[in-house]
């Protein structure tokens, strides 16, 4: 399976260096104690737990331990991870300026979406008609899940 690379070159020289810095009975693995050096000196946190779960999504052969391979893809699942947190409280973000509530409840009225869009944005796109096709219970109110369908489209 073809996969696109989440790493920049650059990033994979690190790690390798963070890999071999912490691989130091040179067995070409890293325990889920080592890894939790390595990804403190990385400047992450992560509990016991997480990294239980962190080797268990990648360690192919169930050895309880990870090489370079298995490792870069603990590091570029930590990045996708990252990434997708960031876009979702950007969302929730932008939910909660145009009326919704931070926790995803409530909503945002049409008229104030359509009042953003076009005259505090200044956009010429059809936003009635994107609302009228997501907004899928018809109430004229947009819904954190409708929202972020919006703003995903």
């Amino acid at each position: 399976i073809f996969r696109i690379m989440v790493l920049t070159q650059e990033e994979i020289d690190g790690c390798r260096e963070a890999f071999l810095a912490f691989d130091k009975d040179r067995s070409g693995t890293i325990d889920v104690w080592e890894l939790r050096q390595v990804l403190e000196a990385m400047g992450q946190k992560p509990t016991e737990e997480e990294l239980f779960q962190m080797i268990s999504e990648v360690d192919d052969n169930m050895s309880g331990s990870i090489d370079f391979g298995e490792f870069l893809k603990v590091i570029e699942n930590q990045k996708e991870r990252a990434e997708n947190f960031d876009d979702e409280n950007d969302m929730i973000d932008a939910f909660v300026a145009c009326g919704g509530k931070a926790n995803k409840e409530g909503h945002v009225k049409r008229e104030t979406l359509v009042r953003i869009i076009k005259q505090d944005f200044g956009l010429t796109i059809d936003i009635e008609e994107l609302i009228n096709k997501i907004d899928s219970d018809g109430s004229g109110e947009i819904e954190f899940d409708e929202f972020k369908i919006l703003l995903s489209s």
